[in-house]
């Protein structure tokens, strides 16, 4: 990549990398930006949260080795990665600006494909497909698409709400800085604060575009942590989260895919929470049931109401299987 002049020569890309206790991985992450087939001008925003590990030491040295444009920025404290993501935005000075998470790697063609379809299509958002590693596969995720397709107006929050071809973490997507640079991350929200960030920035872009190239590889860590979220309660900021983001609706449709969003919620953490020891399983088990209260996600209203489709209604009946299948695990114990 060249190097940006900044006295004469504003970067066209800013990429913000929040880094904590990355030590194994962030060198693979910064080598991956810096070895880029893209010819425009790019910064990298490093904000290091502090970590307690060796990762501040190999950044540092990464960077007096390489003549790619870098700021350092340290926090003065551990502040969590939605602070260190706003700190990136405040220093970016790039036409576009994305995120990479210092453990995830970009293909090389990543950002001239992301570039290129932002100036050929004139779009605010650009979101690309991506890939999910680990140390002995890889696989395309999920929601990638087929085709490229062209999202305008309410459309592209409809499409977020959906959650089928794009998910709220902010990765994998280039931003057009000067109509979306001013909004950011919700600090001291456990969970899901990707999710209200990118909600946000979706109702307030013009355009997106689904770009059928993989420009992400996501490391798939195999750590057992699926119950930590109920251990540490941070799955009630995840459902409060899930639950702000209705605030950026705007229509019927918005509200539709919204009430989407909640059942698709509830059911993967209902599936989830079956594997709960009892005595957590309790009170998580009141949480889920207060929750499709306040929620109104009950059948009746759901087809009526809400008129949602049938993978909508899949969705309630495998919650309900597994809130039921918890409730009799309480009962055996």
């Amino acid at each position: 990549m060249k190097k940006a002049r900044f006295k004469d020569d504003v970067p066209v890309i800013s990429v913000i990398v929040p880094m904590y206790k990355v030590a194994n991985y962030v060198q693979e992450c910064l080598d991956s930006i810096a070895d880029q087939d893209f010819e425009e001008t790019c910064e990298i925003i490093v904000v290091n949260d502090c970590s307690p590990d060796d990762s501040g030491k190999i950044c540092r040295n990464w960077i007096s080795t390489h003549s790619t444009t870098v700021k350092y920025i340290e926090n003065e404290r551990n502040m969590g990665v939605s602070s260190s993501r706003n700190r990136g935005l405040e220093a970016a000075e790039g036409e576009y600006f994305m995120f990479v998470d210092p453990d995830d790697v970009l293909p090389r063609h990543a950002m001239s494909a992301l570039y290129q379809a932002a100036e050929s299509f004139n779009v605010d958002i650009v979101k690309g497909n991506n890939t999910i590693f680990t140390r002995t596969s890889e696989t395309e995720a999920r929601y990638n698409v087929g085709s490229s397709k062209l999202v305008e107006n309410d459309a592209i929050l409809t499409t977020l709400y959906e959650h089928d071809r794009v998910r709220g973490h902010p990765w994998g997507k280039l931003f057009r800085r000067e109509q979306l640079g001013c909004f950011r991350f919700p600090v001291g929200v456990r969970m899901a604060q990707d999710l209200f960030y990118c909600s946000e920035v979706f109702a307030n872009a013009r355009s997106l575009l689904l770009l059928d190239k993989n420009v992400y590889r996501y490391r798939k860590h195999d750590s057992g942590s699926t119950g930590r979220k109920f251990e540490s309660g941070s799955y009630i900021d995840w459902l409060e989260a899930v639950e702000a983001t209705a605030q950026f609706a705007r229509n019927r449709s918005h509200l539709r895919a919204h009430k989407n969003l909640l059942v698709r919620t509830m059911t993967q953490l209902a599936r989830e929470a079956r594997k709960l020891p009892s005595d957590q399983a309790q009170e998580v088990l009141s949480d889920f049931e207060q929750r499709c209260r306040k929620w109104r996600i009950q059948l009746p209203g759901l087809i009526l109401r809400d008129k949602l489709g049938l993978k909508s209604l899949s969705r309630y009946i495998k919650m309900r299987l597994a809130i039921r299948q918890i409730r009799s695990s309480l009962k055996c114990s």
